[in-house]
Parts: C-alpha cells; structure tokens; sequence
C-alpha cells in the first residue's frame, strides 16, 4: 500500500468503503456490549451518575455539562431502560458514527482506501480509545462524534462552497456545544487552520460562515433557554471544578495546567505515535525520501488543525489558571492527528511496515477484548484491579429492598455508585444523592441507602444510625444491613461481601422532598 498504487473504486475492499468501516467499528463495540452486558448489569464510572441524573427529560441538568449525552441518554432508556445496555448502546453507536467521519475525512487525505481505513482503525491504538472508553467516558463520546462529523462537514463547505454545508457544520457545531463545552475550541481551530493556509482561504465564502452560528444557536437554543433561566445559579461549581478558584498564584496555577497539558498529550498518544515511530523509523530519522513532495491540501489542514487546538487550549490555561486538565480531555486536540501522520507516511515507499502496522492494531484490539474477560468472571484485585466496581454484588439487595416497600419509593444513596445502580434494580423507585436532587414527586416511602464497605458492621441489626454522612446529622433512626456476595468463577462463596446499611424515613423528612 502505497501512494503510487490507488485503487478503483470496482477494487476497493469492502473493509475500505464507508459502510465497511462503520460495520467494523459497530461489531467491534457491539462484541464489547455483550461482553459487558451479558456478563454483568452494574453501571460503571460516569455511567451510575448519568443514570440518577436522567430520571426526567430536562432542557438542562447542571451547568458543568451539556446535556446532549442526557438526552440521547434518556432516549435510548426508553427502550433498554435504565440499564447497561441503554449506556453502551449510546457509548458504542456514536463511537461507530465518529469512525465513519474520520474515515471520511481520512479518504480525503489518504489516497489508497485501505490505508484510510487502517487509519480509521487506528484509533485503537490510542489508549483512551482502545482501553479506557469501556468502562468510562460519557459526553466525551458525544464532543468526538461531533468534532469528527463537523470537520467532515466544514472541509465539504470549503470544497464545495454550498451553502447546505455550512448549515451542516453549524448544525453539527451546535450538537457540539450540546456535547461539551470545550468543543469551541475545536470549530475554531478549524476556522484558524484554514484561514491560515492560502488554499483554503480563498475557498471561505463569508456568508456561508455567518450562517454557520444561525444553526448553531437554533440546536443550542434549549440549553441556552435553561442556562438563562436556571442554570447560572450553579456557575460557581464550574469554576471550582476547573480549579480557577484556587488560592494559589495565577502564574503557578498556569504552570501546573501547561505541565498537566504536555504530560496529557504525551499519554494520550501512547502506544499509537511510540508504535508508528518504531515501524517508519527512516522517515523520521530521513533514511527514505517521499515519492510525494507533500501531503495533500486535506491532511495539511488536519495537521493545522491539531497544531492550532494544542496552541489555543495552552493559552486559555495560561489566561484562566486552570488546573483541572487531564489525559482523557485530550480527545479533540487530537482527534485528526493519525488522518495527518498516515498521510504523510503514505509519500514513502513503505510496504511491508503498513502489514506490521495492521497486525499490531488488530493484536491490540483482541489484547484488550480479552484483557477484560477475567474481571468478569474472577473479580479480585489481580484480575481488574482494587475496586472492580463493574461486578459489586448490588443485585443482592433486590429482595430485601423489595421485602421493606423499596421499589417505588424514594430511595436516597450515600453516592453515585450506590444510587445509579439501584434505579437499575428499581426503575419506579425515585432516586436521589447528594449530588443530584430529584426533580419528580416525593413518594409515600423513604429510604436512605449508604454502602458500609467489605467490613460486616459491628452491630445489632437495629442499630441507631446518624445521617452525617449525608450532610444532615440530625436525629438517629434506626437501621437494618444487608449485604451481597462477590461472585468468582473459582473462589468459595462469601469470599468477599459488601454490606450496606438501610434506614426508613418518616416521608415528612426534609430529605425525602
């Protein structure tokens, strides 16, 4: 595969046409669903906090995030209910969305179809992708799919200069700012990479970018509406949560957010750039020279691109202070960055490294399917780690809860973890924590629900129990404890227990409204 040996259209394979592509990509999350769904239905990291906080339809939900992940949330619960399946389901189909935009857009800068759909693939090798997307990430998802399909768009408005693509990508732009609020950055540096170069420049037609925030602020319009209206009382839980209130220095807080920055796209990039670097090594240390000057109009603006988001975000730290700045927000910085580098590396002779290359990313996508299986069926500290949260025996208080009137009533959790899984044990029970108030009715029964841990209380089973946990250290009420065993494919039962402890409420409490 080579830049000198483009295919046909009547030759190209169908794992290298856009519906190929986006069947791949849907098997591929599909496989990792019934893994996990099939295996067990306890809601992980993100995925428990989402399921409390979409009990109702909202225009909004809280001011830190958007709520377009909600709403598509809470559609598909519709179907699957509140369920591991309703979460993958969204997880895992937008994802497939994103592969077929970049794919799309990889075809524009690659000229061999099976090197753009390898690039496509490719993703696999970043570890946020390939790894940690299972388990975590939530509106994350939506911000990549909506960065994928807006630069697709905003490429076809620039080479086509109608009008209905700048409405898509302002469209798209809008179900952006409905995904996250860093996506900004991305439409702009989309707009600075090709004011920046002369060949898309001359291609801006001005009308087509003043209609690009018409549509925009049409899709953003209802959680514009909300934010107005309801959300700006919460604005000083942004700030808290990007650490700009901090009583540190400015110029201290700026350094520690560039070094959380540099270190969060060195990680992000692992194993992907370490890899291509080990296979192209001679054109990175200039042992081979190109059979092509240089990359296409299309992958020098995706290049841009990249360069231009990594500029504007370290500035927007250097000038809020921002500390809050991870690894797993380095999506969209580098979202178009594979497109750029295959595109490069398509110039050179190489033949038997594009091989090598598939073998690693499909030895990494089966390393990472497998990797998973044992902590489904031997949850223990060797085989997922300490916490192992996705297999915690919740499913053991579905008796008892019901036995004490649990399930429609309000049941109000300790934490996330515990209230996003007990709506799933309880889809008519009304769910509330500390972080999330219920927006529906009080109920005619009251629960408080908190997690006491592996430890089996050292107390009688009518034990007085204070809610200082909760916030509300007022009068002690009486409490019953419940607990659930661990599953293991090859340990005894009750080699792990997790208690938790139970305590009705008078439906007058203040709590339970």
């Amino acid at each position: 595969m080579t830049a000198a040996t483009t295919s046909r259209p009547s030759e190209t394979p169908i794992y290298a046409t856009p519906f190929g592509v986006w069947a791949i990509v849907a098997l591929w999350g599909l496989s990792h669903l019934l893994l996990r769904a099939l295996n067990t239905p306890v809601l992980g990291t993100d995925d428990m906090f989402e399921n409390v906080l979409v009990q109702t339809l909202q225009p909004g939900y809280m001011l830190r995030q958007p709520p377009l992940y909600e709403w598509l949330l809470w559609s598909a619960q519709q179907v699957f209910g509140p369920t591991i399946w309703a979460a993958l389901s969204v997880k895992y189909g937008l994802i497939s969305i994103a592969a077929l935009f970049l794919f799309l857009i990889a075809r524009k800068a690659i000229s061999d179809p099976r090197l753009a759909a390898l690039c496509a693939f490719s993703y696999s090798l970043y570890y946020q992708f390939g790894w940690n997307l299972h388990e975590g990430v939530t509106h994350t998802v939506v911000l990549t799919t909506a960065c994928a399909a807006s630069a697709f768009f905003f490429i076809k408005a620039l080479e086509t200069g109608r009008l209905g693509f700048y409405l898509a990508f302002g469209a798209v732009a809008g179900a952006g700012l409905l995904g996250k609020h860093s996506y900004p950055i991305f439409a702009l540096a989309l707009l600075i990479a090709a004011v920046s170069d002369p060949v898309w420049r001359k291609k801006i037609r001005l009308i087509g970018v003043l209609l690009v925030p018409i549509a925009a602020v049409l899709v953003y319009s209802p959680y514009a509406y909300w934010i107005l209206s309801e959300g700006l009382k919460l604005l000083s839980s942004v700030s808290q949560t990007m650490g700009v209130t901090a009583q540190t220095s400015h110029v201290m807080r700026a350094g520690e957010g560039l070094g959380k920055l540099a270190f969060g796209l060195l990680g992000f990039s692992v194993p992907l750039l370490p890899v291509l670097l080990l296979l192209f090594w001679p054109r990175y240390l200039g042992r081979v020279s190109p059979a092509i000057p240089a990359v296409n109009d299309v992958a020098r603006l995706c290049g841009r691109t990249v360069l231009a988001m990594v500029v504007l975000t370290a500035l927007m730290i250097a000038a809020t202070g921002a500390t809050y700045v991870k690894e797993r927000h380095m999506h969209p910085l580098m979202l178009l960055l594979p497109i750029f580098l295959f595109a490069d590396l398509e110039r050179f002779e190489f033949h038997k490294q594009w091989r090598w290359l598939a073998a690693v990313i499909l030895a990494v996508i089966a390393t990472a399917f497998v990797a998973r299986v044992p902590g489904m069926f031997a949850p223990d500290k060797f085989w997922c780690g300490g916490k192992c949260r996705h297999m915690k025996p919740y499913a053991d208080l579905t008796q008892p809860l019901q036995d004490l009137g649990a399930s429609s009533a309000t049941l109000i959790a300790d934490n996330g973890y515990t209230g996003g899984n007990l709506r799933v044990l309880f889809p008519q029970a009304r769910i509330v924590t500390k972080a999330i108030p219920a927006k529906s009715d009080p109920r005619d029964k009251c629960f408080f629900i908190w997690e006491e841990g592996d430890r089996e209380p050292n107390t009688p089973a009518n034990e007085r129990y204070s809610r200082v946990t909760f916030g509300e250290a007022t009068e002690p009420v009486a409490a019953t404890y419940l607990s659930g065993a661990w599953p293991h494919l090859w340990k005894e039962l009750g080699w792990r227990t997790t208690w938790w402890g139970v305590a009705e409420l008078d439906r007058a409490d203040p709590l339970c409204h």
